[in-house]
């Protein structure tokens, strides 16, 4: 069916000329009976930044104009309520047989079935279809408008020959706004700001947003690194979009610094290694089309620097991951109507919806001219996924320890198309004998490649790559590692894993997404009541439900015994004495939204540990939850963290502007977070007025969780909360040729190294670690450690170390691990381990009636570490039974 009308359509393009002999988009003649930007909004494409709503308004405006060759889709709802929504544009006989079209691209997304000429005649005769995203961080304003300007194009343009191409061979999908919340915030400040003239200095009110900004969504996610733990309802939705239309191509637009130019693929270096040649030379066939258009219309352009393709979080990675060419491009940012840049030129917002325009047709174009080519190439893509015989084969997952993380991760793999099967229990394979059942990933299936770097502890960077980061370190010169270098699901789940070198042979039945957790109860007796074991977070969320229905429950911090059953420190007791006479009822339907598990206590006697009555077990009660919000807190850790409770835990959040502590009423909470510190810091904008109501909080009783660098400010002489020390470099000089003045001591050096450690900056903190997974080890006599008897993994990012603390001063409940031990996955600057090794991650104390709890590295970050989510809530749910508060 699909052929190419011009003879431009060749198997490769075969240089400039083609697009030297095209007319520019510019100098179109548009059908008038396609409503333009000004017909709709009053104004061109460019003047003005559309809000969101509008947007999306517009997509049903040209569908109503052009509805045999437009379909809108809404694909999801913000947390706010706002839609999210693409439109499908094609010819009409495409359109006619839409889901014809989606079934064949289904059957070439998992060939297996397919013998060759059924693969090419799938091939044959589907279009490639091309998927244009804009607006994923919502202050990055101009491509939402390129995307709408992009589809007015396509549908109004006349006698175009590139846009014939482009119907005759490809179905194009645009989706103008992925974060709806966050454009909608950025307008706000934008509006508010703006004055009789718009003004391109970039220091006035409306080019500088006030926190949080509108980069991110509702909760502050920042929703381009959100792709594979879909955390988000934007996220969920466009993946579940991207799996029903199997795209070739992705494009992620974006901006960037008002003083850069324009960035497209090729990517940086590093690269995926699940990343194959094809689609890197497929990056490079629609770079070289990108630069002939630039170079035409004097648009200056840069690649294969800073923006590279390796974590899988992003909106470009996670496509590529599943078959697709998929890229960022960057737009300079006028943040704004108009940017005035360093050197003195201005930077319009219609310059960068032009560029951004202008790459998506290019775009569009090279997929048209080169159909078959992308969807031979997503096909070998599928079916190659399975790995050399020298490579595991698959992974294995278990359900004991953290059933409910294992269930949670499981049930989002599948949602991402990675099949993974259900495993009996008692079932031995790959070393390892699953006594409570697991789940079966296959890496030899269509999405294996995705699988693999997903649950692999580690996904190699490359060796040549690694030397020179190495060799700019030791010249002085910053890393150029742009995010995260560890990202294993199993370790930030906190779940088992076993790898497993060949595929083994078993049943398995196939796991469904969509499939509540199942709660587990035992047919123990429950005449006196329940209890409730502390083995994972989905347990901790099921007494803090039945907390807020007013159910009394007691915790102790040591481990009980009751014949021959087992349960550690943190367990919790449910007395059937004074509770509602539907106990049982209401502890099922608990049990069941949480896929918790529960047994029966037929008396208050223990064969071994305390009673319930003893003073070793304490009152749980509902925590009254606040954090601190605003100004000097970091958005994305204050967002991710009242997620968490929030939406996956069911606790309320209440969030306090930091400029209101010093007068707002703390005793109205048992709990009081403080996340990472952003912008200015916590002490300057809390001052000594809020610094001293949070201590009053505390010594009454209140419980204090400080996340991350907020330890540096809960340590910090003015506020001395807690008892910690951060580490210089253990490599730096401290004196000596390092001292100050005008005349210092003189030295002989020996050799370059010694030259080296003279260099070093005085007293220098410990070069910043870009996110490695290692290994912590669990006090077993703390109870902020309760449930972590087995360890687990925590992400470390940036510079922070804190020396060890006496046990006089605070108990270190969770420290990382020996130096041998340390690393669990990603990449570590060695002198950084060295020094991190025994080192406490997780420290308390008791100050006043009140407790204070410092996480040295966030628990919380981008919500994906799962497996430390019980972290947290210890410090929520039983943080408020160890403070001496009077009820």
């Amino acid at each position: 069916m699909f052929r190419a009308i011009l003879a431009a359509s060749a198997v490769l393009i075969s240089g400039a000329g083609e697009v030297l002999a095209q007319p520019s988009p510019f100098e179109a003649r548009y059908d008038p009976a396609i409503p333009d930007a000004r017909a709709t909004f009053g104004y061109a494409f460019g003047e003005e930044i559309t809000p969101p709503e509008d947007a999306i308004d517009y997509l049903y405006t040209l569908e109503a104009a052009a509805p045999d060759r437009v379909e809108v889709v809404e694909y999801a709802r913000s947390w706010e309520g706002r839609p999210l929504a693409y439109a499908v544009i094609a010819s009409p006989e495409v359109m006619a047989r839409l889901d014809d079209i989606r079934s064949g691209l289904a059957s070439l997304a998992d060939p297996r079935g397919l013998d060759a000429a059924s693969r090419q005649a799938l091939i044959a005769d589907l279009p490639a279809v091309v998927w244009l995203s804009y607006g994923v961080h919502g202050n990055e304003i101009s491509s939402t408008d390129a995307g709408l300007r992009t589809a007015y194009h396509l549908l109004a343009a006349q006698d175009d020959p590139t846009v014939e191409t482009i119907f005759a061979n490809t179905i194009v999908v645009v989706d103008p706004t992925q974060n709806p919340d966050g454009r909608n915030r950025f307008l706000q400040s934008f509006r508010a700001a703006r004055g009789l003239e718009f003004s391109g200095d970039r220091y006035t009110a409306e080019h500088d947003e006030p926190w949080p900004g509108g980069r991110y969504n509702h909760y502050l996610f920042d929703l381009n690194r959100d792709w594979f733990a879909r955390t988000q309802p934007e996220t969920r939705g466009r993946t579940d979009a991207i799996l029903e239309w199997r795209p070739v191509v992705v494009v992620d637009a974006h901006e960037m610094s008002g003083d850069s130019t324009y960035f497209f693929a090729p990517s940086a270096e590093p690269f995926n290694p699940e990343i194959v040649q094809s689609q890197r030379d497929a990056q490079g066939l629609i770079g070289r089309n990108h630069g002939t258009w630039f170079d035409r219309l004097g648009y200056a352009y840069f690649t294969r620097e800073v923006y590279d393709a390796f974590y899988p979080g992003y909106g470009d990675m996670w496509p590529t991951l599943q078959g697709a060419v998929a890229m960022t491009y960057e737009q300079a940012s006028a943040r704004g109507l108009a940017w005035r840049r360093r050197d003195g030129s201005t930077l319009t917002y219609a310059d960068g919806v032009n560029h951004h325009f202008v790459a998506s047709l290019s775009t569009a174009q090279v997929v048209a001219e080169n159909r078959e080519r992308f969807l031979n190439d997503f096909v070998n893509f599928r079916a190659s996924a399975s790995t050399s015989a020298d490579d595991p084969q698959a992974m294995l997952l278990s359900l004991s320890g953290n059933r409910w993380g294992a269930e949670r991760m499981a049930r989002n793999l599948a949602a991402q198309g990675i099949e993974v099967g259900r495993v009996e229990p008692g079932t031995s394979a790959c070393g390892t004998r699953l006594d409570d059942g697991g789940f079966l990933v296959r890496f030899d299936q269509p999405a294996g490649r995705l699988a693999r770097t997903l649950l692999e502890a580690t996904t190699d960077l490359p060796a040549d790559f690694m030397v020179e980061q190495e060799r700019r370190r030791a010249d002085g010169l910053g890393h150029e590692l742009y995010d995260v270098t560890a990202w294993s699901l199993p370790l930030m789940n906190n779940v088992d894993s076993a790898t497993c070198r060949r595929s083994p042979t078993l049943a398995t039945e196939a796991v469904d997404p969509e499939m509540p957790i199942e709660r587990v109860t035992t047919q123990h007796s429950a005449e006196w009541g329940y209890v409730i074991a502390w083995t994972d977070a989905g347990q901790a969320r099921f007494v803090a439900a039945l907390a807020h229905a007013g159910i009394a429950m007691r915790t102790t911090d040591l481990a009980f015994r009751i014949g021959d059953r087992n349960f550690p420190r943190g367990s919790v007791v449910v007395p059937r004495h004074g509770a509602p006479d539907d106990l049982d009822a209401l502890m099922n339907r608990l049990a069941a939204e949480s896929g918790a598990r529960f047994e029966g206590m037929a008396t208050s006697w223990v064969d071994e540990g305390p009673n319930p009555g003893s003073s070793n077990f304490l009152a749980l009660r509902a925590p009254r939850v606040a954090m601190l919000w605003d100004a000097g807190t970091d958005p994305t850790s204050a967002g991710a963290t009242r997620y968490v409770l929030e939406r996956r835990h069911d606790i309320p959040v209440s969030v306090i502007r930091t400029r209101s502590v010093g007068r707002a009423q703390l005793d109205n909470y048992d709990v009081l977070i403080v996340p990472e510190q952003g912008y200015g810091g916590l002490s300057s904008t809390l001052g000594s007025s809020g610094a001293r109501a949070i201590s009053e909080f505390v010594r009454e009783g209140g419980v204090l969780v400080g996340l991350g660098d907020a330890t540096r400010w809960l340590a910090s002489a003015d506020v001395g909360l807690i008892p910690a020390q951060r580490e210089r470099a253990a490599d730096t000089p401290r004196d000596g040729a390092a001292a100050s003045g005008q005349v210092v001591d003189g030295s002989v050096l020996a050799n370059e190294a010694e030259l080296r450690v003279l260099e070093a900056t005085a007293g220098s903190m410990p070069e910043s670690s870009p996110g490695a997974l290692v290994n912590v080890v669990a006090n077993p006599n703390a109870w902020m450690a309760s449930g972590y008897d087995g360890g687990a993994a925590a992400l470390v990012t940036g510079s922070d170390i804190y020396a060890p603390v006496a046990m006089d001063d605070a108990t270190t409940a969770l420290r990382f691990d020996e130096r041998d031990a340390l690393l669990a996955g990603g990449y570590l600057w060695q002198e950084y381990a060295d020094q991190l090794a025994l080192k406490p991650f997780v420290l308390s104390t008791s100050q006043g009636a009140g407790q204070v709890v410092a996480i040295t590295q966030s628990p919380t970050t981008r919500a994906y570490l799962e497996g430390l989510d019980l972290l947290l809530l210890n410090a929520i749910l039983l943080g408020p039974a160890h403070s001496r508060a009077l009820r």
